[in-house]
């Protein structure tokens, strides 16, 4: 059987787990889509970490390894 590749979507690999998502999406696009803040988080990519400022520059491509960290306040 033959498996049908959408040209519109990649695989990256989201804190060590294959995800699915829109080609042409920035870490800002992918935190929108699991409907996570970004003032939060720390995201790493490829091994280096990204600014927050550049969260809707920084686009993942096929085979991109992100890492996102939330931080939760406690006392």
């Amino acid at each position: 059987m033959n498996e049908t590749v959408n040209p519109d979507t990649i695989t990256i690999i989201a804190n060590g787990q294959p995800r699915t998502i829109q080609a042409r999406s920035t870490i800002d696009d992918f935190l929108q889509q699991l409907n996570i803040g970004p003032n939060r988080v720390v995201a790493q990519l490829n091994g280096v970490i990204v600014a927050r400022s550049e969260f809707d520059k920084a686009v993942l491509q096929q085979s991109s390894k992100l890492e996102i960290v939330t931080m939760v306040g406690g006392g």
